[in-house]
């Protein structure tokens, strides 16, 4: 590790974010237990009527089950999926047992392609090959294909699942990409839903967007669609107003719980308030109804990350930050003589947060999950030291030793975890171990959150004098430009989209809800980092993003 010779004594002087606009807005709204049961009364009435039109039908008809396989596709993308989950599963079982049938002589490009997709999100490895066929003999994708928007923009999302042995799926990408970036240039040439749609798909495709995002955006486009389905839009109209009371709840008891937090009344100007930001983190994790508590946990988890965070980055000599981790590796309330000012409230703050979650795990019979966050907090701890050391003393380490640190400083694993606690009863002990094992796709993922993040912030981190950062050490390791650099971490990313594609098909021993916070947590970080740092900047996408999920009318 390479020293530099000088003494940064001054720590880092962050801006004071603007207060949020959100707070009142939400705590003004009233919400009663009646307007939850009317909506759940109606959807009860839709949902056998759905069941019944999708998922009866004889196991010989091939046209029946390909019709199936399409209306999973937009049950997933209107976030309805949760509601039929054991049919869809039921279906796409009995459907791959029949994949070389049902695909013989199917020359639609949209429909394979949905087929595809389908059948590789719920853990089905369908081989790319199937798109030989629309090839020509020269090798390169047939011209005629241009002429089914649809179909272009179904293959576009299709080439996301690519592993590293899906080369076609490589060609795929560029010849879909090509094309579709000149469709969105042309506003009078397509149908303005659709264009909407496909620029929507261009910012972030639908495999890397989270959930709950997914289904806002898809409602709007189902419903301009001629051909839509009057009872599944419906329901997915009723559904997405269930979601908002939930949402508007959730908010409700995070910002008064914030406020009344005694540590919070006079925060100095370095530390970040954080309530939506945090909530918005967990709905990304799992957006579905029943996980509501663990999007009330996931937010005081990630406001306490925060609040440690700001207080031994902004506030914490060295010697002080070394005192607070190892309070926080005796894990001992009263272990704190040596504590003082912001580090001794931010250590009683992670002991009150943990004893909250302590009496709910508690309650489920989950205390081993208990252990395993403390475990995973320590880590993050240590994590930072280790960062904020490197950042004071200029010292500049190997650019895979950063990353790796950076990864779990960032809180990829805590975060997962994290979502695993918020599961319930479905998270288990040895989902848990499983997650400290480190397997490949989480240890991928925790890397491309590094990468995104100091791509992101670079200018910010540079500006603020913080030298801890993954663009910056690499350019000075490889003696190249901020450029260059930049291209080199976006060609890393797209390997580890693939790597990690690849492991989520290769993972059986762990169930699908638990790869599916790995699989959202990936998606989470493509959120937070795609345009700008959305955790630091509530102006932009954030305030984009909550407003359609909290604000816009859905007109029933």
């Amino acid at each position: 590790m390479e020293e530099v010779k000088r003494d940064q004594k001054s720590y880092l002087n962050f801006s004071k974010l603007l207060p949020s606009q959100w707070g009142d807005h939400f705590l003004n709204i009233s919400i009663a237990d009646s307007d939850f049961d009317v909506l759940a009364r109606e959807m009860e009435v839709l949902t056998p009527k759905l069941r019944k039109n999708i998922f009866t039908f004889s196991s010989r008809d091939k046209d029946a089950m390909k019709r199936s396989i399409l209306s999973i596709h937009i049950l997933d993308s209107l976030g309805l999926a949760y509601i039929f989950e054991k049919e869809i599963v039921e279906t796409l079982k009995h459907a791959f047992e029949k994949i070389d049938e049902l695909i013989t002589d199917e020359n639609d490009l949209y429909t394979v392609s949905i087929m595809f997709r389908v059948f590789r999100i719920y853990g089905h490895n369908m081989l790319s090959d199937v798109f030989d066929r629309f090839k020509r003999n020269d090798g390169k994708f047939k011209e005629s294909l241009m002429e089914d928007v649809q179909g272009m923009l179904s293959f576009y999302e299709a080439a996301h699942f690519r592993t590293t042995t899906d080369h076609i799926l490589d060609e795929a990408l560029s010849f879909t990409l090509d094309y579709l970036e000149s469709l969105a240039t042309d506003s009078k040439a397509i149908p303005p839903h659709i264009l909407k749609h496909i620029q929507n798909a261009l910012y972030i495709p639908q495999h890397q967007n989270v959930q709950v995002l997914v289904a806002r955006e898809y409602l709007s486009f189902y419903e301009q669609e001629e051909d839509n389905d009057e009872t599944l839009l419906k329901l997915a109209k009723l559904n997405f107003k269930f979601l908002q009371l939930h949402y508007i709840q959730e908010l409700k008891i995070i910002t008064t719980w914030w406020r009344e937090l005694d540590h919070t009344k006079n925060l100095p100007p370095g530390f970040r308030e954080r309530t939506f930001e945090c909530w918005f983190v967990g709905s990304m994790m799992y957006f579905e109804p029943q996980f509501s508590l663990g999007r009330i946990m996931s937010a005081k988890f990630f406001l306490l990350f925060t609040f440690l965070d700001d207080a031994c980055d902004t506030y914490g000599s060295i010697p002080e930050v070394e005192s607070v981790v190892n309070c926080l590796e005796r894990w001992d309330p009263e272990y704190m003589e040596n504590l003082h000012g912001h580090m001794k409230t931010a250590f009683k703050f992670v002991m009150s947060v943990y004893k909250e979650f302590e009496e709910i795990l508690k309650s489920q019979g989950r205390s081993f999950a208990l252990e395993k966050m403390i475990e995973e907090f320590k880590i993050v701890a240590r994590t930072n030291l280790d960062l904020i050391k490197w950042a004071r003393a200029g010292q500049i380490p190997n650019f895979d030793e950063y990353v790796e640190a950076g990864g779990a400083e960032a809180g990829s694993y805590a975060t997962i975890a994290c979502s695993i606690m918020g599961l319930g009863e479905i998270g288990k002990k040895e989902d848990f171990e499983w997650l400290l094992s480190r397997p490949k796709s989480v240890r991928y993922l925790a890397r491309k959150a590094r990468l995104l993040d100091d791509i992101t912030d670079f200018e910010e981190d540079m500006n603020k004098g913080y030298t801890a950062n993954a663009l910056n050490y690499y350019m000075k390791q490889h003696g190249v430009t901020k450029k260059e650099a930049s291209r080199e971490f976006h060609k890393m990313i797209g390997d580890i989209n693939k790597l990690v594609n690849e492991e989520c098909l290769k993972t059986t021993n762990i169930s699908r809800p638990i790869l599916m916070q790995v699989v959202n947590f990936g998606r989470m970080v493509n959120i937070l980092y795609t345009s700008d740092d959305l955790y630091n900047h509530r102006e932009g996408k954030l305030k984009d993003y909550l407003t359609a999920l909290l604000v816009d009318p859905i007109h029933l």
